[in-house]
């Protein structure tokens, strides 16, 4: 009897000690200085727009960059896109990169731009996500 309490708490131990998550991401979204934060949902598996927070964005006669602090469920990817008008063409940033994530991306003067993602998941389910943005 003492041999098997001695073997389970042996085995035990070993498990405590390696757990670590399976999706430990670096990225950490409130080490950044982010101006404006968005807390929401989306249905999982289909692209949705207006992610950021806003239906549509219109730059005005400058140019702009923005940092984004993506921070999604554990085990999950968010991909997005972010589509700009600028000048009678358009052009995409496409970050599909799985887990939280830090991306930016820049803007031409007088753009007109919006932001879809398409967050995977467990089917028929709304999970929960936090953009942090800011200009730089």
């Amino acid at each position: 009897m003492k041999r098997t309490i001695f073997v389970l708490i042996g085995v035990l131990g070993a498990m405590l000690t390696g757990i670590t998550p399976a999706s430990a991401s670096a990225v950490d979204c409130s080490t950044g200085t982010y101006t404006r934060v968005h807390n929401s949902y989306v249905p999982t598996n289909m692209e949705r727009g207006a992610i950021d927070g806003r239906s549509y964005n219109i730059g005005a006669n400058m140019a702009y960059d923005y940092e984004i602090c993506l921070d999604i469920p554990d085990n999950e990817t968010f991909t997005i896109e972010v589509r700009i008008y600028n000048n009678g063409s358009w052009s995409t940033f496409v970050d599909d990169r799985p887990g939280d994530k830090v991306f930016r991306y820049s803007l031409a003067p007088n753009s007109f731009w919006q932001v879809y993602g398409t967050l995977t998941g467990p089917g028929s389910t709304y999970l929960y996500y936090t953009w942090n943005e800011k200009r730089l």
